[in-house]
């Protein structure tokens, strides 16, 4: 059966990266759920630790001279697990450096990626015990929430760093250009995509105040992992201000539903696929191809807008009120639909 390699990106760990690599060779001696372990220096600035690890058995350091993000750091080892074309592997599982996961629940996940190579494992926290920190629970309930109005997934640990990632996988993976945190959740968001199925294995929840070995930044890396839907969001803001500017004029004037719908759409539509396309998704060729799609695409979300909005009509509410209402609905339509097949090889 294939198996795993296990993989730690670090930076400036301590102690806890060397107990738990002893803790998961110790759990399973034979080495019968893993291939090797694979460390990532991600530019740290005292080796020691490292040079502890090189010298032991099927232990394998990569470095970078410089700190380039965990997402970085993950994508050096999914290239060497590919550059090695080992029939045996199944893939990947990741694991942080900083004692937030146990040894049985690394190897736990290894047994899930063995018996199913073919959906992506996460090892999910319950955020029921009451010692979670505030900004961690909160963190991940509004990633949750996220997650499932762009996805229709519901996860319950969208920020967990141990995954089992089948190999099929990796080999996307190491395409995207996200190199901080927010490689984390693009993976998940094109996961589905990519023909993943997401399941979810508990483990235990570990955190230690104080922690000097997590480098992740509250606010800064948060920014960082949102942005790409908070982009999309102020674009959509700034699109349905003219749109519903656009659309109030012309229902004014000529007391026509649909066509004023139309007409704002079309105006509004260039505007947002424009920055959207540059901006948020980063696509950069095939415009005929994008302006081809992204135009069937608006031809059903203005269907949708319409259909809604005339509904709301037929229940007493002015088409002033009611469009503000539609568009409400079809903006996380129009998100999924933007990232899934208008911009698809944007990650």
């Amino acid at each position: 059966m294939k198996k795993p390699y296990i993989v730690i990106p670090a930076l400036d760990p301590d102690q806890h990266l060397l107990e738990l690599i002893d803790s998961i060779t110790t759990g399973d001696p034979e080495w019968n759920h893993y291939l090797g372990i694979i460390v990532v220096d991600d530019g740290s600035r005292l080796p020691d630790v490292f040079q502890q690890l090189a010298d032991r058995h099927r232990v394998h350091v990569l470095r970078h001279e410089q700190n380039k993000g965990k997402g970085a750091a993950l994508r050096t080892a999914f290239n060497w697990i590919i550059k090695q074309s080992d029939e045996r592997c199944s893939g990947a599982v990741t694991a942080d450096a900083d004692g937030q996961h146990l040894a049985k629940d690394i190897l736990a996940i290894c047994t899930c990626l063995k018996g199913y190579p073919d959906k992506l494992w996460l090892g999910s926290r319950t955020f029921d015990e009451k010692d979670i920190p505030f900004r961690s629970r909160l963190g991940n309930k509004f990633t949750r929430v996220i997650f499932r109005l762009v996805t229709g997934q519901d996860i319950k640990d969208t920020q967990t760093g141990l995954r089992g990632i089948p190999l099929g996988f990796l080999k996307q993976l190491v395409h995207f250009n996200s190199s901080g945190y927010e490689f984390e959740l693009e993976m998940l968001l094109s996961a589905k995509r990519c023909g993943y199925r997401i399941n979810s294995q508990e483990i235990t929840t570990v955190y230690e105040e104080g922690n000097e070995t997590s480098h992740y930044r509250p606010v800064i890396d948060s920014i960082k992992i949102y942005q790409k839907f908070l982009k999309f969001a102020s674009i959509g803001i700034l699109s349905a201000g003219l749109d519903y500017s656009i659309f109030a004029t012309a229902y004014f004037f000529s007391g026509q539903v649909l066509e004023s719908i139309v007409l704002a759409r079309i105006i509004s539509g260039v505007f947002n696929f424009s920055l959207n396309r540059q901006w948020v998704f980063k696509q950069g060729a095939h415009v005929a191809w994008d302006a081809t799609k992204y135009s069937c695409l608006a031809i059903v979300l203005v269907a949708a807008n319409y259909g809604l909005t005339e509904a709301f009509r037929y229940f007493g509410v002015t088409p002033f009120i009611g469009k503000p209402l539609a568009e409400g609905l079809v903006f996380l339509l129009s998100y999924g639909g933007q990232k899934r097949l208008v911009f698809k090889k944007a990650t």
